[in-house]
């Protein structure tokens, strides 16, 4: 097999066809890296962002003209297109859900029978607790603050809806803390608090 196409295929035809896969493999694989790094951008440049309205409408356009150069740009490789677009339109959505942020009361809470209920080391989901989770008030889970959302507290990070608070509190939301004094010091803050991929 290897000597009919050594006898019929020319050999500069050859190395163009190797030539021409080896750079089709490596768009592929810079493109596997770029979708890597917008990922993990995702949860930090984009929300250290959403502060700023100007930079909303900025970050819009420049996902728009993203997503018209790879369209045109790679249609030879349709699925790695799909999943690439698919990843910035999750990114617009984002950037849309952040310009509808609330000022809400931001407190803490950490697993002691004080603070929550007589069990306090399982959330209102029926999860253990956890870094990262916070607990909403029963007014902003009846309008879809639900378990499993995702909530950004602008100049505190992104975090799971897990837990309620009691009946009383209303357009709250409580960031659980392991240390009890760290909940403490934390105290009562009005921030803005967005519900991600509304």
């Amino acid at each position: 097999m290897f000597r009919f196409l050594l006898k019929y295929t020319p050999l500069p035809a050859l190395l163009v066809v190797c030539l021409y896969a080896a750079h089709q493999q490596r768009i592929i694989a810079e493109l596997s890296t770029e979708l890597d790094s917008v990922r993990e951008e995702y949860y930090t440049l984009e929300l250290a962002r959403a502060g700023a309205e100007g930079a909303l409408q900025g970050l819009a356009f420049s996902t728009g003209q993203r997503t018209r150069f790879l369209g045109s740009s790679l249609a030879e490789n349709k699925e790695l297109v799909h999943r690439l677009y698919s990843l910035l339109q999750d990114k617009e959505h984002m950037i849309q859900s952040l310009s509808r942020g609330r000022m809400l009361t931001v407190t803490a809470y950490s697993p002691t029978v004080g603070q929550t209920d007589s069990t306090p080391f399982i959330t209102a989901s029926n999860s253990r607790v956890r870094d990262g989770i916070v607990a909403v008030s029963r007014d902003l889970y009846s309008k879809g603050w639900q378990f499993g959302e995702k909530v950004y507290v602008k100049g505190m990070g992104v975090y799971t809806i897990e837990d309620l608070m009691h009946r009383r509190k209303k357009n709250q939301v409580d960031i659980f803390m392991f240390d009890t004094q760290d909940a403490l010091e934390f105290g009562r803050r009005k921030m803005r608090v967005y519900l991600l991929g509304s």
